[in-house]
């Protein structure tokens, strides 16, 4: 719900059992499948993948939250899968990025943000309470500063 507020035109929670079937439902009429699926969770992507994409689809895999392995499952070779992953590129690659951000105004969605010092390990500790119970939606963010707002790190 929350990434359709922000523009998407669909969605699913990965938690959810029967996640794929209620994304293949948002397809358009007459579209069996997906084209591409991008993807920061790794896990049982590419075994899922392959009912969700066509032939020749594309995975692309640039994070592994989920989990740090990802099973290669024999479909995908009968359907021809391009899975690719990424990591920041270069710092050429970085920078482009970041001037594209910055010159299309994007903004990532955040979370909370705890204004904190190093002592402060309790509050620190509560932003991993968040990530472990799955409550947020965006970025968590940890600034270090005094009253004038800049950092010391």
């Amino acid at each position: 719900d929350k990434a359709i507020e922000l523009g998407a035109k669909g969605g699913v929670n990965y938690k959810e059992a029967g996640w794929e079937k209620k994304l293949l439902a948002q397809l358009p009429p007459g579209k069996l499948a997906f084209d591409a699926i991008i993807d920061g969770a790794g896990g049982d992507i590419i075994e899922k993948g392959v009912r969700l994409l066509k032939t020749g689809g594309v995975i692309s895999v640039y994070g592994m939250t989920v989990s740090p392995k990802m099973n290669f499952v024999a479909q995908a070779f009968l359907k021809n899968i391009d899975v690719r992953g990424s990591t920041m590129g270069s710092r050429k690659e970085f920078k482009d990025m970041v001037d594209f951000v910055k010159s299309n105004e994007i903004h990532p969605v955040v979370w909370r943000v705890l204004k904190t010092s190093l002592d402060d390990i309790a509050g620190i500790d509560t932003l991993f309470d968040d990530m472990n119970a799955a409550k947020q939606f965006g970025k968590l963010v940890i600034h270090f500063g005094d009253a004038t707002g800049d950092s010391k790190l």
